[in-house]
C-alpha cells in the first residue's frame, strides 16, 4: 500500500469517491457536491486546516482520507481529526483503513497529542478497525450549529 497527499490530478477520482461516501448511511450529514468540491480543493491547496491523502496498491487508486487540525484545551495540545476514510469496496478488508490510521499517527506523532474521529456505532467493521488501532469511545454528545 502506498499513501501520498492528494494532488490536482486526483481531483475527479477522489470527488467521485467522496460523493459515494457522503451519500452512504455511514454519515448523518450529506453535503452538496459544491461543499465536497470546496473541501477537496482546500485539501489539494494544503492549507493549515485540512489535508487529503490517497491510497494506492500497484498504482490503482483504492481510497482516500481527509484530516483536519484543531486544538483541545482538555488535553492541552493540537489534535488531528480523521474526517474521512473511504476505501473502495473491492479493496476493503485488505488493511487500507488500518494502514491509514497508522500513517496518520506516525505523521503527526510529534505535532499532535490526540487523534480523533467520528463513526456510526452501527458500522461494526469500521468500529472494529478503530478499536484495534487503539481508539476508545469518548462519550461526548456532539452539538453543531451552522453559521
Amino acid at each position: 500500500m502506498q499513501i501520498r497527499q492528494v494532488e490536482q490530478k486526483d481531483f475527479d477520482k477522489v470527488l467521485e469517491m467522496m460523493k459515494v461516501f457522503y451519500a452512504s448511511d455511514a454519515l448523518l450529514i450529506h453535503p452538496k457536491e459544491s461543499v465536497l468540491r470546496k473541501t477537496l480543493a482546500d485539501a489539494i491547496e494544503a492549507g493549515p486546516y485540512v489535508e487529503g491523502f490517497v491510497f494506492f496498491r500497484e498504482e490503482e487508486l483504492a481510497g482516500y482520507g481527509m484530516i483536519a487540525k484543531s486544538y483541545s484545551t482538555e488535553v492541552g495540545g493540537r489534535c488531528v481529526w480523521i474526517e474521512d476514510i473511504y476505501i473502495k469496496p473491492e479493496f476493503r478488508g485488505q488493511g487500507f483503513g488500518t494502514g491509514f490510521l497508522r500513517y496518520v499517527e506516525d505523521r503527526y506523532r510529534d505535532w499532535a497529542v490526540r487523534l480523533r474521529l467520528e463513526a456510526e456505532e452501527e458500522n461494526e467493521n469500521a468500529m472494529q478497525v478503530y478499536r484495534n488501532a487503539g481508539f476508545e469511545l469518548l462519550g461526548y454528545v456532539q452539538l453543531v450549529k451552522k453559521i
